[in-house]
């Protein structure tokens, strides 16, 4: 019985396949480089070349937008052909590279003479990179081997920063006025302050209101079943503009209306007050759909168990149902608040003082004072409700992996058994009488050691 599992499986008919070692040459990576920038070149100016030909108060003649687009179409090809098997594209891509920063040169540019220079220094290491990469031509596997070694993440963030310049480009081509965003920088990040005191006072609400409606949603009460559906049904039927408006504007008249000047005093909120009150019926309404789902995912057995052990329904929920709820309800509750935090901008049009004004408001002030500032004032705005937001994502994603830890599966170590039964025969066993060979595989260590009983 003393034999290695080696042998066993060759009694047992089984082949091992020859290992296939792929010949990666030497500069396949620079080889994938150069393709990258050549196609990097060619998109880029592509997309800049009906910007710069519709941003020119002067007319450009119709012969150099079409040498422009020629050049930039012959960067694409020539990127594309270096993953092809063919051997002469490495002598396209190195005379593109050549013939092209030449064109832009010889013409001074589309518009600017920089344009011819961006180009040459790009031919640089284009050339220095098709040079190094020359053993690879010819050779696509090679290419995807090299490229499939590359970080995804690394990818990823290239194509960003890509963007990045792509915008930061056309916003100088814009001509922004880079002073006055400087200027008015300070003054509208304070509003970020009052953005998150109205979202999270909204989410507080909104909170409490879903998990109210929830409960009467699941409730038998014809009381509290029609209550919920009402308060579901009006604030997730009206636009949220219109909420706002009725609860900063419309309730004071109420008061008006009969006559009770203390009525009136206690109606009449700030636009903070109405922002808050207004984003958290209204996101409580669409939450309660959410509260009442993650409820409902709770298996009915475990309320049964807690029924049998005599507890109340008030204790069923705060020990049993509501823990086990929180994993389902968090995920789509954080994209609710991302979301009102986004929202909060509408409480601008309320005419928020600009003690408590929020970030939008403030852009608002800013460009009224200044109406030829509006493109500048606007995106000082995105860019910091953007920011917010990736803040927030970020946070909410490692919540969710702690919330779902234990539920989720991961990469953990797992051993798989799989049972194989062979009719051992011979001196060492007793003939047909199978013996059990577990062969398996951990992810934390390595395989069976190989010896078989």
């Amino acid at each position: 019985m003393d034999r290695t599992l080696s042998e066993t499986k060759k009694e047992a008919g089984e082949t091992r396949l020859p290992s296939y070692a792929v010949d990666v040459p030497r500069g396949s990576t620079f080889q994938l480089i150069a393709a990258w920038l050549l196609l990097a070149e060619g998109g880029v100016g592509l997309v800049f070349a009906p910007v710069i030909v519709f941003s020119t108060p002067t007319e450009i003649a119709p012969e150099r937008i079409v040498g422009f687009v020629v050049c930039c179409v012959l960067c694409i090809a020539a990127g594309a052909l270096l993953y092809s098997r063919w051997r002469w594209s490495w002598w396209f891509a190195v005379g593109v590279a050549v013939a092209v920063p030449m064109w832009l040169i010889s013409t001074g540019g589309l518009k600017y003479r920089v344009e011819g220079s961006a180009a040459a220094i790009l031919s640089i290491l284009e050339i220095l990179a098709l040079v190094l990469g020359r053993r690879a031509s010819g050779r696509p596997d090679a290419m995807a081997i090299s490229s499939a070694n590359v970080p995804f993440r690394l990818k990823v963030a290239m194509v960003w920063l890509g963007i990045f310049f792509v915008l930061a480009v056309l916003l100088a081509l814009f001509e922004l006025d880079t002073r006055f965003i400087r200027d008015n920088l300070l003054f509208m990040f304070r509003g970020i302050e009052f953005t998150l005191l109205l979202a999270v006072g909204a989410i507080v609400l909104a909170v409490v209101l879903a998990l109210l409606g929830a409960l009467g949603r699941l409730s038998k009460n014809p009381v509290a079943y029609g209550l919920s559906g009402f308060y579901t049904s009006f604030f997730r039927g009206t636009p949220l503009i219109v909420q706002l408006f009725l609860i900063y504007l419309a309730l004071p008249q109420i008061g008006g209306n009969l006559g009770r000047t203390s009525l009136v005093a206690l109606l009449t909120l700030t636009a903070f007050q109405a922002g808050i009150l207004g984003l958290g019926l209204n996101y409580g309404a669409y939450m309660t759909e959410i509260f009442r789902a993650g409820i409902q995912s709770v298996g009915h057995g475990q309320a049964e168990a807690a029924d049998a052990l005599g507890m109340s329904y008030a204790q069923r929920l705060r020990r049993v149902v509501l823990p086990q709820a929180v994993r389902v309800i968090i995920p789509p509750t954080g994209n609710e608040f991302i979301a009102m935090m986004k929202d909060t901008a509408l409480v601008g049009f309320l005419g928020a003082e600009v003690s408590s004004a929020e970030v939008f408001r403030r852009a608002q002030l800013v460009f009224s004072s200044n109406n030829t500032k509006r493109l500048e004032s606007l995106l000082i705005a995105a860019g910091l409700y953007w920011g917010l937001t990736a803040i927030f994502t970020f946070f909410q994603r490692r919540l969710e992996r702690r919330v779902g830890r234990g539920f989720e599966r991961t990469g953990g170590s797992t051993v798989t058994a799989r049972p194989k039964l062979l009719s051992m025969g011979g001196s060492g066993g007793q003939a047909g009488v199978p013996a059990v060979i577990e062969i398996g595989r951990s992810n934390a260590g390595g395989p069976d050691d190989g010896s078989a009983p």
